[in-house]
């Protein structure tokens, strides 16, 4: 695959910052019908997956701190999407499950979420994903270990 003279010259931060962005651009867009935001998405999405994750949890698999998490699951709870529940096993723990109401928009979501990842990866081999997310890996242990040199948590979320 040829690279635009932009990006062969471009440095890695302005690259993957840019991606971020257009990615958000574009998520943006084909989520505001379901009145939506990308962030809501990658919470409800997660407790889709798997129901009963508590807001460290989820903030740790989306890759947010846990006041974003913590404001989002509240609008999602105020929308009716998803409900809290004490964890039988954690004094302390709330979990995080759907609503009813949540199932036929988690439904929608999923097309969308084949849209973009299918969009996202057409044009690689196989073997080009693969190592497109071992790089990508590189890239984040290294933010993880600047991050840890700086002071902050090792999976780059704020305890």
């Amino acid at each position: 695959m040829q690279l635009s003279d932009r990006w062969a010259s471009a440095s890695l931060p302005h690259i993957v910052t840019a991606v971020k962005s257009r990615l958000r651009q574009v998520a943006f867009r084909r989520l505001a019908p379901h009145r939506i935001s990308p962030q809501q998405y990658q919470l409800l999405m997660a407790i889709a997956e798997q129901g009963g994750r508590c807001q460290g949890d989820l903030a740790r698999c989306t890759w947010m701190d846990k006041p974003t998490a913590s404001r989002i699951l509240r609008t999602l709870q105020d929308r009716g999407l998803i409900r809290a529940e004490a964890d039988p096993t954690h004094g302390r723990r709330v979990l995080f499950r759907l609503q009813p109401a949540a199932e036929p928009l988690v439904e929608e979501l999923q097309a969308y979420r084949r849209y973009i990842r299918e969009g996202i990866e057409r044009g690689f081999t196989p073997e080009e994903k693969r190592q497109i997310r071992v790089f990508m890996g590189v890239v984040m242990a290294n933010l993880d270990r600047m991050d840890a040199e700086s002071g902050g948590s090792p999976d780059g979320t704020e305890e």
